[in-house]
């Protein structure tokens, strides 16, 4: 009598295919996450700037080396560093006027990476005068990061005789 265990077929099969799967499953493991879709990336952006609470999360939106015109003042502001002090959300004493955001979202448009919004900046106080509402078109394009490489900022300005002098 031989006191061994008898084998069982095909033992070793299943060891090398348990084998093999754990090897692809860390590679699956190991790969890089999935971008967020763009779309999400645009809305998270907006929600972001019509609460205006959170300057340095807006401003993680923006690649290091972004362009940003506004097309009516023909201001043009490169680098992340020039745009944040474009910006500059604590000058001004900005301060909504009225219950809910600083801005509306009426469409958007997402092709590719590029993304059109069109909307309102609710009324508004900045050194103090009321203004808005302001009608705006952005466009901006994002690189495979999912950060905003370039934008353009057509607003509507008014009244315009404080802005424009007409």
């Amino acid at each position: 009598m031989n006191p061994q265990s008898p084998r069982r077929p095909g033992a070793e099969l299943r060891a090398l295919i348990l084998i093999v799967g754990l090897v692809l499953s860390s590679c699956v493991a190991a790969s890089p996450p999935q971008r967020q879709p763009l779309a999400e990336v645009a809305a998270s952006y907006f929600d972001v700037y019509a609460e205006r609470s959170d300057f340095d999360r807006f401003m993680s939106f923006y690649a290091d080396d972004a362009y940003l015109k506004d097309v009516v003042y023909g201001n043009e502001v490169r680098g992340k560093e020039n745009i944040r002090r474009f910006f500059d959300w604590n000058g001004g004493n900005f301060k909504a006027v009225g219950p809910g955001p600083a801005l509306t979202i009426e469409a958007q448009i997402v092709s590719g990476e590029i993304v059109v919004t069109r909307g309102v900046f609710n009324r508004f106080e900045y050194g103090g005068k009321v203004l808005g509402p302001w009608e705006f078109v952005i466009w901006q394009q994002f690189n495979e990061s999912g950060e905003i490489i370039r934008q353009e900022d057509w607003i509507n300005y008014s009244p315009k005789e404080i802005h424009v002098g007409e």
